[in-house]
């Protein structure tokens, strides 16, 4: 077989794969602009017979997904601020300088991420507890930020590995501190790894369901993943498919715009993370 016949082969399976990958979410958009009664009908159309963009704005104005979203921003973005800004001084220390103890430290770090979410649970709410956090937003960006840190630390430390530290101890010759250096020199060097953190942090914040369902008891604080849970089998109404469907639908697109802004540096993140040792 020849080389050409084997790229071309290798495209089709990649084109395959991607088609199955992104079903789920192109048949989730479809059924979200159609009408009520071309939701049951069967078999059922792969194409609509007629839009119907009021789903969109039902689930934004009237079942209340805006407020979610909201919710879920603040999450988001308290715990994106927090941990990255926690993991880039320990990144840039364990991948600098060299101390006793400092195998066992990482892998200490490393091995949090064996740590199933569902077994911390009962503990974690026991400690939001004692520090009356439970039911906060407050809590909630803590408990996110300890989860999301071990990685994001991995992943600029990886990046600042890259960095020769000739460029750093050049600066410092020139008068500047080691905490000068590391804002002026490392910091711009490492943003491709800030940005993978980022997009890590975002999307593990973004998409998590059973924390906040545990943690927070007013439905006003809910955020977007525990409303959607929350329009499913409703006492009166029932569960109306077509609002379900675009509100999911307008809970992606954020994740979507993140993921194909940032999505290089995730992947040369995960990449540098991977192979420095």
């Amino acid at each position: 077989m020849t080389n050409r016949k084997k790229s071309l082969g290798i495209h089709i399976l990649m084109s395959a794969a991607a088609v199955a990958i992104a079903f789920p979410v192109l048949w989730m958009f479809i059924m979200s602009v159609k009408p009520a009664d071309e939701l049951y009908r069967f078999p059922p159309t792969i194409w609509p017979d007629k839009w119907e963009f009021g789903n969109y704005t039902k689930a934004f104005f009237e079942a209340g997904i805006d407020n979610g979203l909201i919710n879920s921003l603040i999450l988001a973005a308290g715990t994106l601020a927090l941990s990255v800004t926690l993991s880039f001084p320990a990144a840039y220390a364990l991948a600098k300088y060299e101390f006793k103890g400092k195998t066992i430290l990482l892998l200490a770090i490393l091995a949090t991420q064996l740590i199933p979410g569902m077994a911390a649970i009962v503990p974690l709410f026991d400690i939001l507890q004692r520090m009356h956090l439970v039911n906060t937003y407050s809590g909630l960006i803590l408990i996110y930020t300890a989860r999301t840190l071990p990685l994001n630390i991995w992943i600029l430390k990886g990046f600042f590995q890259s960095i020769p530290n000739e460029l750093i101890e050049s600066s410092m010759v020139d008068g500047s501190s080691k905490i000068a250096s590391l804002y002026r020199v490392a910091l711009p060097l490492a943003l491709p790894g800030i940005g993978a953190a980022a997009m890590f942090t975002f999307m593990q914040t973004w998409i998590d369901f059973i924390l906040p369902l545990t943690m927070l008891f007013n439905e006003d604080k809910f955020p977007f993943s525990v409303m959607l849970y929350k329009f499913v089998g409703d006492p009166i109404m029932g569960t109306n498919y077509g609002v379900l469907f675009a509100a999911a639908a307008l809970g992606t697109i954020p994740t979507l715009l993140i993921f194909a802004l940032l999505q290089r540096f995730f992947v040369q993140g995960l990449t540098a993370g991977g192979v420095k040792g």
